[in-house]
């Protein structure tokens, strides 16, 4: 029994080990997470127009934000940076914010409207914001988004996200008929496929975690129909 048990444990620290190793300090995690920020580019040539602008939330870190009643973002923030400069490129534009109550146990902390007060004081005056507070997750913004964009009239709607995120978002809107301009943003990789191997393997680890979360989504919309590609291309 104790013999069995030592083999039990030897298996478990040697896959440990192993998994440590492999996707630590191999480039696995960079190369899937590459893939994701390259499926996407921005327009070669932005459009002399758009019927709007819709940006997804998550760069708000809404739980330090309600302790301290101050503003903090996370490392997604290049989602409002770029919106406060595309909103003043397509002066007039509609502006659409989706993302609310995404945190599961904390209904109070939405992300929409703790951005009701921030927003209209560093976008472009002559902007009309909209702000949709319902959502918890890409299909629903997606999905809540629609009938406010229909309200506008429809058309061609930039789609501001982070660039790992964007086939997620992309399939998830034209499930909806939604016409979207990708515009991807906040990116993690260089765009260059590396075969270097690392010797930080938490941050491989950390590399990795992040390229699964959004290639097990990309598997999960498309086997739940919240999407029609497996994986959306331009």
């Amino acid at each position: 029994m104790w013999a069995k048990r030592v083999r039990l444990g030897t298996f478990f620290c040697s896959s440990a080990l192993v998994f440590y190793i492999v996707f630590g300090m191999l480039p696995i995690g960079g190369g899937l997470l590459t893939t994701l920020e390259n499926r996407f580019s921005k327009p070669v040539q932005m459009p002399k127009q758009v019927d709007g602008l819709v940006v997804l939330g998550g760069f708000l870190n809404v739980f330090i934000t309600d302790a301290r009643q101050d503003y903090s973002f996370n490392g997604n923030i290049e989602r409002a940076t770029s919106l406060l400069h595309l909103s003043k490129q397509y002066k007039g534009s509609p502006v659409l914010f989706t993302g609310g109550a995404g945190l599961i146990g904390h209904p109070e902390l939405n992300e929409a409207q703790m951005l009701k007060s921030f927003l209209p004081d560093v976008v472009s005056a002559d902007t009309q914001l909209i702000f949709e507070n319902a959502s918890r997750n890409t299909f629903e913004n997606a999905l809540f988004s629609k009938e406010l964009i229909e309200k506008k009239g429809g058309g061609k709607w930039l789609l501001i996200t982070s660039a790992r995120h964007m086939p997620r978002a992309v399939g998830a809107f034209r499930k909806q008929n939604i016409d979207v301009i990708p515009y991807p943003v906040d990116y993690i990789t260089s765009g260059e496929l590396s075969n270097e191997v690392s010797f930080f393997p938490r941050n491989g680890l950390g590399t990795f975690g992040v390229a699964l979360h959004e290639w097990l989504g990309l598997l999960a919309y498309y086997l739940t129909d919240k999407t029609s590609e497996l994986f959306p291309a331009p």
